[in-house]
């Protein structure tokens, strides 16, 4: 539930913020988590509350502008490796995400 809560103000802010230029209406949101090695079982159920969250989201319709919204959730492994989580959140900087 604190997932759902955190990710839904994180598109809130992104919606605010990206309002103004939101021609094709997606919504990016980052999920950086360990969903390989030892605690691989952590990452992977936090991606998929993020995921269901996301979900509820697209299946609500949200409108902005008058347009309805889409929400994509981009996933990242970081192995629970400081080095990785880097690497990690640089491809999701790259991708141009709306909010992690």
């Amino acid at each position: 539930m604190k997932i759902q809560m955190n990710l839904v103000a994180a598109a809130a802010v992104a919606l605010l913020a990206g309002a103004a230029h939101a021609e094709d209406l997606v919504v990016k949101i980052g999920h950086v988590g360990p969903t390989s090695g030892g605690i691989a079982h952590l990452g992977k159920d936090n991606e998929n509350g993020a995921r269901m969250a996301i979900d509820e989201l697209n299946a609500k319709g949200v409108m902005i502008g008058g347009k309805k919204a889409k929400f994509e959730l981009l996933a990242e492994d970081d192995a629970a490796d400081p080095k990785q989580g880097t690497a990690a959140a640089q491809k999701l900087v790259d991708e141009k995400v709306n909010g992690v």
